[in-house]
């Protein structure tokens, strides 16, 4: 088992970012961490536990944001 990092704050959100990352990984995204398995979404899960991954709450750089809303939507950066 492991830990999630606690700027992440709970399991929910880290499958979250973890759904989104693979899905960039699908689309050609350049892998962060050195594995020998092929299996995307451990992959993505490897990036994210590493600290790899920047993600952010969606709305947060826009005027009026209130912080989180019940939809835990949060966006994963593509850029290193």
């Amino acid at each position: 088992m492991f830990e999630v990092d606690p700027k992440i704050g709970s399991k929910y959100r880290f499958v979250n970012i973890c759904a989104q990352r693979t899905r960039q990984l699908f689309q050609g995204a350049e892998p962060r961490v050195k594995l020998s398995s092929e299996n995307v979404p451990f992959l993505a899960m490897r990036e994210v536990l590493a600290g790899k991954v920047q993600w952010r709450f969606k709305g947060e750089e826009e005027p009026g944001y209130q912080g989180v809303d019940k939809k835990e939507d949060v966006s994963v950066e593509d850029n290193p």
